[in-house]
């Protein structure tokens, strides 16, 4: 089931990959970005890269402290220097009808765009590989579309990954994914910390500068007290 009208690729291209790289994005920092060029580079060169952010996590309790609005602008921001990298607000957009960010969902409706033979990829940390089990129809989503999984938060190793999934059921399909980019120890929950603590000097190297204008000029992540 695929509710409502599809929000076009940005600047779709007739051929060539198509790499999705979903996240909150809240707010979208260095790691973000860097790994996922990295990534790119090493799978699917050439490959034209859309950024997704979720308008409510799934797998989160929470949603995000900023606005659809205000990350997708920052993740504009965070983009802009990077080619062939664009902001694909799908998820965001069909959230009017009240669907929850399932990336099967999102995949079905990439492939859709894309269409059947085109090759189709998406970025996941091997943090969220490490639960990939849990996640909404895992099976169909490796049908849609080829998985790359790269190193991010515990999980900082191929080996430790097979630890990690050792007789899960997509156990080898992931493993065969890992791809191995530089590590980054940057989270948006460390940042929204920090930020709200006021520490921004502590975020020169986590975030593009234009990202930290508007987090400072919208005054975002900043507890105020209260009136």
């Amino acid at each position: 089931m695929l509710p409502g009208p599809i929000t076009p690729f940005p600047e779709l291209r007739q051929t060539g990959p198509v790499l999705l790289v979903g996240g909150t994005f809240d707010p979208p920092h260095l790691a973000h970005t860097r790994l996922a060029c990295s990534a790119r580079d090493s799978v699917a060169s050439g490959a034209q890269m859309y950024f997704v952010p979720a308008a409510r996590s799934p797998h989160k309790d929470t949603g995000p402290e900023a606005s659809d609005e205000q990350r997708v602008e920052m993740l504009g921001l965070a983009i802009a220097g990077i080619e062939d990298a664009f902001v694909w607000t799908d998820e965001i957009d069909r959230a009017e009808v009240g669907e929850p960010s399932y990336w099967v969902t999102t995949l079905e409706r990439a492939r859709r765009l894309v269409g059947g033979e085109r090759r189709l990829l998406f970025l996941i940390g091997s943090d969220q590989a490490a639960g990939f089990d849990r996640w909404y129809e895992p099976a169909r989503i490796l049908e849609l579309a080829d998985v790359v999984v790269i190193n991010r938060g515990e999980v900082r190793t191929k080996e430790e990954l097979a630890r990690v999934l050792a007789g899960t059921t997509f156990e080898r399909e992931l493993l065969d994914a890992w791809c191995d980019v530089p590590s980054m120890d940057i989270s948006a929950t460390d940042i929204r910390r920090a930020l709200s603590a006021q520490k921004k000097s502590d975020l020169a190297d986590v975030l593009h500068s234009e990202v930290a204008s508007f987090i400072r000029q919208h005054n975002l992540y900043t507890e105020q007290p209260a009136p």
